[in-house]
């Protein structure tokens, strides 16, 4: 199991410096690039590169402040009595009340009894009362089968809308512990998954405690200090530990499928955790069961305020209108029958920017640095590629839909860093340009700049080298390559998200026995890509040979660029189909 990566001031300062430059660096750029540089006979081809690569530094400078700083949130000890964890001073002293939730869709039998036998080991260092809910999005019989033989208290969704979601409101209404624990049909919790979250919650403002998600079913890898160092000697692990102390410990055959979420839990969101805007992502996350259901609360009021507001646009009196609205919503929210989550994939995401938006309540967030659960990573392409789909569109019907981090409530740094993770999730349209523009120069001849001369190199590598040394030290110990690679294999994937919710149209039903589609064909897509880029520049070639072609620094620098995208639709690896066996019921306790 990894450990948290360490923390290093002086790798903190260096980041710090090194991102700041680049900023400086970037906004040089494009300041001359939109000024100096666009190609005037080629305004259709010049104008979107120049937007597309305007589009880029905006999401390099949101992630750059992401990675700015990691506070240390020091752990406290296990409450023993709720009166521990509320502000309240008549609050009743007795023992802590903890519901545990796993959600479940159409997973197999064993896997989800898996999950429920880990959660049936939990520990805690006094008494507490502990329910075990399984939550069936599937309503499967043989779901209701494995509840009542394990005695857990089966949960259904309100409506069965094929979708395979959580429903947040149906949990919070169906249970009454003072804390909500949720897994995935595969989350295994470590006996100690408690005892280690349920500490944060003597500050009565916090709202969630989200705990890494660690797959323990992908290879972990070799050291390369290790293997330089049994082939080379000392002299050879002496260069490999000097490189890695910049750049982190680099790992041999680590992670062939690309699914190891390191990068995102112990890097994105522990360095978001210094500002309160750490998200909740479901599984592996524990609630204030009180929190959670004034985001369901809040969540419903905003969708239903936003009706009853466009209705009342008639009454001219202000005052009037407000308290008209006011009174509205509240009561058509207390008797709206459908569940307030309809940003399905992401409605922890959703719920933990409405909780943290709250102007009564400053509810505050955790991101506990240890894992604490395991989980399976996905079994095939299908599941990689479903998964990716679902939280892609998620993350756009907010963004376009019911955005809200130009809400009140959120302060700067909550804003700039939810605008990052939504901003992100629209980078299939400038990565779409980056694939395309040098296909273009290679078959054409057609620069999206007015010349590749001094100045433009002297303006551009600079930023690049700045930006990438700075991302090296601000990443370090966590490679970046294959989160880059699938940023651009997995392009099909993100445009079908962005065409789906520009139409409206719902999730389509998860199975793993019957996808409604699959929403990309990844292979031909990388297949056709690569040929394009290799067979661009293998007639650039031709023509610069026989004397067709006048400009060999464009060739030089769209070949290299075609080359790097080649690299990532190679790098990034399609998941092999892997009947990997569901383990028999653990006999003994799981090590933390």
């Amino acid at each position: 199991m990894p450990e948290p990566l360490p923390l290093s001031l002086w790798r903190e300062s260096l980041y710090q410096y090194m991102a700041t430059l680049a900023l400086v660096l970037g906004a040089w750029y494009l300041g001359w690039r939109w000024t100096a540089s666009l190609n005037e006979h080629a305004w259709w081809f010049s104008v979107p590169v120049a937007i597309a690569e305007s589009c880029a530094y905006i999401a390099w400078a949101l992630f750059a402040y992401n990675l700015w700083r990691t506070a240390a949130r020091p752990s406290r000890p296990a409450p023993f009595w709720i009166s521990e964890c509320v502000s309240d001073l008549a609050a009743p002293h007795r023992p802590l009340a903890v519901d545990v939730c796993v959600v479940t869709c159409d997973e197999e039998a064993a896997l989800v009894r898996l999950s429920l036998e880990y959660a049936k080991k939990l520990t805690y260092p006094c008494h507490i009362d502990l329910r075990l809910h399984l939550y069936d999005a599937g309503r499967r019989p043989a779901m209701k089968q494995l509840a009542e033989s394990l005695e857990v208290v089966y949960l259904v969704p309100e409506e069965q809308d094929g979708l395979g979601t959580h429903n947040l409101r149906r949990i919070v209404e169906e249970t009454q512990g003072d804390f909500i624990v949720f897994c995935d049909a595969d989350t295994r919790l470590f006996p100690s998954f408690l005892e280690q979250t349920l500490g944060y919650f003597r500050d009565p403002d916090v709202a969630w405690v989200q705990t890494p998600q660690w797959y323990d079913d992908i290879p972990q890898g070799v050291r390369l200090a290790d293997v330089l160092g049994q082939r080379f000697g000392p002299m050879g692990r002496a260069v490999v530990n000097g490189c890695e102390a910049v750049a982190g410990p680099v790992w041999i055959g680590k992670d062939p499928f690309g699914s190891d979420p390191a990068l995102f839990f112990d890097v994105i969101q522990r360095r978001r955790d210094r500002a309160n805007a750490a998200y909740s992502c479901g599984a592996g996350a524990v609630y204030r069961s009180d929190a959670l259901a004034e985001a369901v609360d809040l969540v419903r009021v905003r969708r239903v305020g936003k009706a009853v507001g466009r209705f009342a646009k008639g009454i001219r009196d202000q005052e009037c209108r407000a308290d008209f609205v006011e009174s509205v919503t509240r009561q058509a929210a207390a008797d709206a029958g459908v569940a307030p989550y309809h940003l399905r994939e992401s409605e922890h995401f959703y719920a933990s920017m409405a909780l943290h938006g709250c102007r009564k309540r400053r509810w505050r967030s955790v991101l506990h640095p240890r894992i604490q659960s395991k989980m399976l990573s996905p079994q095939t392409p299908r599941d990689a590629v479903v998964r990716r789909f679902r939280r892609t569109l998620g993350l756009m019907e907010i963004a376009l839909r019911d955005n809200p981090v130009f809400s009140r409530g959120l302060r700067l740094p909550q804003r700039l860093l939810y605008a990052q993770t939504l901003w992100s999730c629209f980078g299939c349209l400038w990565h779409s340009v980056f694939l395309v523009a040098p296909i273009v120069f290679l078959y054409t001849g057609i620069a999206p700049v007015a010349a590749y001369s001094p100045p433009f190199f002297s303006h551009l590598l600079p930023f690049l080298l700045a930006a990438e040394l700075a991302m090296m030290t601000g990443t370090w110990g966590v490679s970046c390559f294959r989160q880059r690679a699938a940023s651009l294999a997995l392009l099909p994937v993100d445009l079908h998200a962005l065409w789906a919710v520009v139409q409206g149209r719902r999730f389509p039903t998860v199975s793993r026995n019957n996808r409604a589609h699959d929403p990309s064909r990844l292979g031909e897509f990388r297949i056709a890509a690569t040929a394009l880029t290799l067979g661009g520049m293998f007639f650039a070639l031709v023509r610069f040979a026989f004397g067709s072609h006048a400009d060999p620094a464009g060739l030089i620098v769209n070949g290299l660029w075609g080359l790097y995208n080649v690299v990532l639709l190679s790098g990034s690896v399609s998941l092999s189909a892997r009947n990997v066996p569901v383990e028999p019921p653990v006999a003994q306790e799981v090590q933390a």
